[in-house]
């Protein structure tokens, strides 16, 4: 796809909320490429599986809601698992080709993934771009991984700032509109935002925004300053000397935060559905009343499924044998072929990729077996084979 499918700009982030813009936020990367110093140590949420994601979007225009624009984002960062970025945007464009899509990222590795991106039409990519100073970073960031391996911060601040620049200088090479959020930390970064925009303006950037600043919890680290909303809005116009840029004043906009991802309400939605074709359900137990195994560890797959109207535990199948590398996956989606689901406590990114893109999501979640297995089912009542 080589035009980009129209995309009202995101200075109207905060004027409109999901329904009225018809824009909604996908939470699909499960990993992280940095963490800021003003955040609390604690583990991502969960991020929606390619395929949860589109349920979602499926979900909401059953309820009546008209989606434009789908940005893929949070809770860690899209280009820290690419395959399952890409995978994303190729289902949207399949299922929803209507719908404009954004992705928000660091900025690490989108270099690479330039040619593929482009091919997808995004509107554009937002850069998380906070400093185009090593020093500055350093003093933002707890830590960064621009790669696979843990660098020294000094490093890995000088790495993140090359790759920031070279991703940003492939995408407008490959006609993707670029834009740059900059969230502004008092006495940190605040006098470095002009030479942000500068830099970006440099590179070819379109469009800049400017953000506070917001703690999330009384618990939460923060700068020893707290930014003043007059002082970011100068900071924006003298941004404004280089490119289109504008203030976003998000605690104005915190009545929009209910209409985003709502986890409770996909609770039952965004998980896979049994079908014609794939009316079974395998389930990685290790004792036939949890779903206690990582698929990695499991000899064997309960088969669940209807049986003259209750779902029922119908037989086993023997896993493959662990080693193979991803040819074991392969086996594995043959051996499931009649399923719908794999459930499991735990699965590792490889097989989830695999298994999905031969249309078989697998589900993690540990937990009493009978409940999680009626959930997926719908209610129907179980029972076990005698």
């Amino acid at each position: 796809m080589s035009e980009t499918i129209g995309h009202k700009s995101a200075k109207h982030y905060c004027a409109g909320n999901r329904r009225a813009s018809g824009r909604v936020h996908l939470p699909i990367a499960p990993k992280a490429q940095a963490r800021i110093r003003f955040s609390p140590e604690k583990p991502l949420p969960r991020a929606l599986t390619p395929e949860q994601a589109l349920n979602w979007i499926d979900y909401l225009h059953d309820q009546g809601e008209n989606i434009k624009v789908a940005n893929l984002s949070g809770p860690g960062d899209p280009l820290a698992t690419p395959e399952l970025t890409i995978q994303t945007l190729h289902l949207m464009r399949e299922r929803h080709p209507d719908i404009s899509l954004c992705l928000t990222t660091l900025g690490c590795g989108a270099a690479k993934l330039a040619d593929p991106l482009a091919k997808y039409g995004l509107a554009h990519v937002s850069i998380l771009m906070d400093a185009v100073e090593p020093e500055i970073a350093q003093k933002i960031y707890a830590w960064i991984r621009p790669g696979t391996r843990n660098l020294a911060l000094a490093e890995a601040a000088r790495l993140l700032m090359e790759e920031q620049s070279a991703s940003i200088t492939a995408l407008v090479e490959k006609k993707i509109p670029v834009q740059v959020k900059t969230t502004v930390y008092a006495g940190i970064n605040s006098g470095h935002v002009t030479e942000i925009a500068s830099k970006a303006a440099a590179l070819g950037v379109s469009e800049m925004k400017v953000f506070p600043f917001l703690a999330s919890g009384e618990d939460c680290p923060r700068p020893a300053e707290e930014a003043d909303p007059t002082e970011l809005a100068y900071l924006a116009r003298q941004a404004s000397q280089y490119l289109p840029a504008v203030f976003i004043d998000l605690a104005a906009c915190q009545d929009m935060e209910e209409l985003e991802f709502n986890e409770a309400a996909f609770a039952t939605v965004g998980l896979p559905k049994p079908s014609e074709k794939r009316p079974y359900l395998a389930v990685c137990s290790s004792n036939g009343f949890d779903v206690d195994l990582h698929l990695g560890q499991a000899e064997r797959f309960l088969i669940f499924g209807p049986q003259d109207g209750p779902v029922l535990l119908l037989a086993t199948r023997p896993a493959p044998e662990p080693g193979g590398g991803d040819a074991r996956w392969q086996e594995t989606s043959l051996i499931l072929s009649d399923c719908f689901a794999v459930l499991a406590a735990a699965a590792g990114e490889a097989p989830q990729r695999i298994l999905s893109e031969k249309g078989l999501p697998v589900v993690t979640q540990e937990g009493n077996l009978e409940g999680l297995v009626d959930l997926l089912y719908g209610g129907k009542k179980k029972g076990g084979k005698k």
